[in-house]
């Protein structure tokens, strides 16, 4: 009796993916188990153990398959002497995994080996032949799927159809209407982040509301998995250029890596080079989503060139990054007294001119009393302004649209005189990579004029209104539109606090 072992393997178990077709998990796979025995049995072999592969792909390169792995490693140190299987594509679809098993058959010629059906037989050099024939062509078979189906999905894209995926956060289960609380959480933080919310407090105040990474769950009581919302996640929920309308269109092949795709960029354009919208309720508006991107992306600049704000760095003190000494203008870092040395340390903090920062020492002043004067100050500037008529400037963020339908249309030229042989692979690639970049560069462009639609303006009356609830960085942000520095001036020692030595310089 040889023994040997039994392969199974099923790229995708419906039976995961929809209870109603009444098969059990794994019951397509038992299947092939079956008639895979009772071929042992017929040639006289005992399978001595079964590898299952079930649910993972044999075409993808970069997938790996653990059963498949475990029994060529078998089959090398002669835990086995041959195996079975149902047919060559359940064993093999690409031609590299054909050669690694016949390799083995070529240092080994007295292993066996043979399909169930379609003939394969492993033990001749006329069935490995044809074991790596059907390979080559099931290579084949696959990236002409692949071709078709990313054809298919992209024409679908520029349809404003949406293809088959989990519902985005945000959606109900039929992915176009909105979902009544996670909708509302999302619309809050898209518009939220332009006033100067971070990412990182959207990802906090979304954990502490039970929301995990993905979006068909909430969070139990008292469960511990939040941590797996990241702050990636986050991020890209709310550059997600679906919240406005936008069509998007990324190849599965583009999707590989650790690294999230940034959604924005692959926005889908019409012949007139406009962004082609769903047929899907939106969360927000273009301008309210371009908003949120830009600012995003002004932020992970600035961190990246290393041009964020000096002492701008905490959520916790106000003025940070924005009071300066009004001997020496450095920057005044906020930090705490020690009880007992000082009868303003019942207040907590002060601002201080620090020398071992690069100061000159000489400031330092209660941080929630200067923090209360600057505000009023404020506010008071904002009652002012209330009445005061605002000339908006008009932004047209249509004039790239031209060219954006120009570049498609040039693309898919280029495209058809490749496939005519009048331009080389190489030529088209260096034409389409120029066209490319510069069809990137002017959708950027068209993000950046609808952002600038929608600029908070510190005039109103939400400010006056909201204030409260406003988050340290939200205010902050909201002070620097009108104030461009606070300096505060001298006052001698044990003299009490004076709120005309606060300057307030307000920004032009």
């Amino acid at each position: 009796m040889i023994p040997v072992g039994s392969y199974g393997r099923l790229s995708e178990d419906k039976a995961l993916r929809a209870r109603a077709t009444g098969r059990e998990e794994g019951e397509q796979v038992a299947d092939q188990f079956k008639k895979n025995n009772k071929c042992a049995a017929d040639l006289g072999w005992t399978v001595v153990r079964e590898y299952n592969d079930n649910n993972i792909p044999a075409s993808d390169p970069l997938v790996v398959r653990p059963e498949f792995e475990q029994m060529l490693k078998d089959l090398e140190s002669g835990v086995i002497r041959g195996i079975v299987f149902t047919h060559a594509d359940r064993l093999a679809r690409l031609e590299f995994d054909a050669a690694r098993i016949n390799r083995l058959y070529l240092i080994n010629p007295k292993l066996v080996g043979r399909a169930v059906e379609g003939g394969t037989d492993l033990s001749t050099i006329e069935g490995r032949s044809m074991f790596m024939v059907q390979a080559t062509m099931g290579g084949v078979e696959v990236a002409n799927t692949k071709r078709r189906v990313s054809g298919t999905n992209r024409a679908n894209a520029e349809r404003g159809r949406m293809h088959g995926a989990p519902r985005a956060f945000g959606w109900s289960e039929d992915r176009k209407t909105l979902h009544a609380t996670e909708a509302q959480d999302l619309r809050d933080a898209i518009v939220a982040v332009p006033g100067g919310k971070t990412v990182g407090r959207v990802r906090k105040e979304w954990i502490d509301l039970g929301y995990s990474a993905k979006p068909t769950k909430r969070r139990k009581e008292g469960n511990a998995s939040n941590y797996s919302l990241s702050h990636s996640t986050v991020e890209a929920r709310l550059v997600n250029p679906r919240n406005c309308g936008y069509v998007t269109y990324l190849p599965q092949v583009d999707r590989r890596g650790s690294k999230k795709p940034w959604m924005p960029d692959h926005i889908v354009y019409d012949a007139d080079g406009k962004p082609v919208m769903g047929d899907w309720e939106t969360v927000c508006t273009p301008e309210e989503w371009a908003a949120c991107v830009e600012t995003v992306e002004e932020r992970k600049s600035a961190r990246a060139t290393g041009d964020k704000p000096t002492h701008d760095t905490s959520e916790k003190y106000l003025l940070a990054g924005i009071a300066r000494c009004g001997i020496c203008s450095f920057p005044l870092t906020a930090n705490w007294y020690q009880k007992g040395t000082s009868s303003y340390d019942r207040y907590g903090y002060r601002y201080a001119c620090l020398s071992n920062l690069g100061g000159c020492g000489g400031i330092t002043r209660v941080g929630p009393l200067v923090e209360e004067h600057v505000v009023e100050l404020f506010f008071a500037e904002l009652k002012k302004s209330l009445g005061m008529v605002h000339m908006e400037r008009e932004v047209d963020e249509t004039k790239n649209d031209v060219r954006l339908a120009e570049i498609s249309q040039e693309i898919e030229e280029v495209n058809g005189r490749r496939r005519a042989k009048r331009l080389s692979m190489s030529t088209a690639l260096d034409v389409i990579e120029e066209l490319e970049e510069e069809r990137a560069k002017l959708a950027r462009e068209r993000t950046r004029l609808l952002a600038s639609k929608v600029k908070p303006q510190n005039a109103s009356e939400d400010v006056l209104k909201d204030w409260k609830g406003y988050t340290i960085p939200e205010k902050k942000h909201r002070l620097r539109q009108s104030i461009r520095a606070v300096l505060i001036h001298p006052a001698g020692r044990g003299k009490r606090f004076d709120p005309e030595l606060i300057e307030v310089v307000w920004a032009d």
